[in-house]
């Protein structure tokens, strides 16, 4: 009998549970000026495209997930540079009290750890740190530091080298690009699912554009939706992976002052 349960119990996880990593962005600042940012300035002309959520906004999209019966696998905090939301920290307790998240990370780029925020951080299961192509490493310098001895002892820390950005929309030279090999080759499809108030979208680039996306209005139409191998609309129109430029800033001064300080 207790197998039994054990089984149920593992197949009904399963069966509520939407596999892969999703976004969620709760703020449109940022303490970096990063020329060509894909979220900020996705096509790069200044206007950002992000939008601000505050918590009444994120207890929205829990309670999307939770009328439909789901679940989610991964879920990503993410902005702008999340660190500088007002209520981070009442974000991040109400999404580990929902229990309808598997694993909470957050991406930063690490120049806002303030006593308050690493308190905040503390409480997540993951923290990616986006590291930049400054004069020096920002990962030694976050390793020798005591707030690094502090965070790892509880959360998982992984640093992400920024040193490219991609340039949607424009192809590699010596590559062949069709609707089904842009498809095959995006990661973005199970890695950087995007989910708002309104709507699902499978990839960074639809959310950007606000192309492809789902309705959370039907339980099965939304697990069709994550699930689907079937390319986008839109991949025919994205060549991926595509070209890439180096990092740059917009505002380099202002952004080394951030950086030593």
């Amino acid at each position: 009998i207790n197998q039994l349960v054990k089984d149920f119990n593992k197949d009904f996880i399963m069966s509520n549970l939407l596999l892969g990593s999703f976004d969620l962005h709760i703020i449109d600042t940022c303490n970096l000026h990063c020329s060509g940012c894909v979220v900020l300035d996705y096509l790069q002309d200044g206007r950002v495209t992000n939008t601000r959520y505050e918590l009444s906004d994120v207890k929205i999209v829990m309670e999307n997930l939770k009328r439909l019966d789901l679940r989610l696998d991964e879920l990503k905090i993410l902005g702008g540079e999340p660190t500088l939301h007002k209520n981070l920290d009442e974000i991040i307790d109400y999404l580990k009290n929902t229990n309808l998240i598997n694993k909470l990370t957050l991406i930063t780029n690490g120049l806002n750890f303030t006593p308050v925020v690493v308190r905040s951080l503390m409480k997540l299961d993951k923290l990616v740190i986006s590291v930049y192509p400054f004069e020096e490493d920002l990962s030694n310098i976050v390793k020798n530091s005591y707030l690094y001895d502090y965070l790892k002892s509880n959360v998982k820390i992984e640093f992400w080298w920024q040193n490219t950005f991609d340039i949607y929309g424009q192809k590699q030279s010596n590559l062949e690009y069709s609707k089904e090999l842009n498809w095959e080759r995006c990661y973005q499809k199970d890695d950087c699912r995007v989910i708002t108030k309104e709507y699902l979208f499978r990839c960074t680039t639809t959310y950007s554009e606000k192309k492809d996306m789902c309705k959370w209005d039907d339980r099965q139409k939304v697990i069709d939706f994550i699930e689907s191998n079937i390319p986008l609309s839109h991949c025919n129109d994205c060549p991926f992976p595509p070209l890439q430029m180096k990092w740059d800033s917009n505002n380099l001064p202002m952004d080394r002052k951030n950086f030593y300080r």
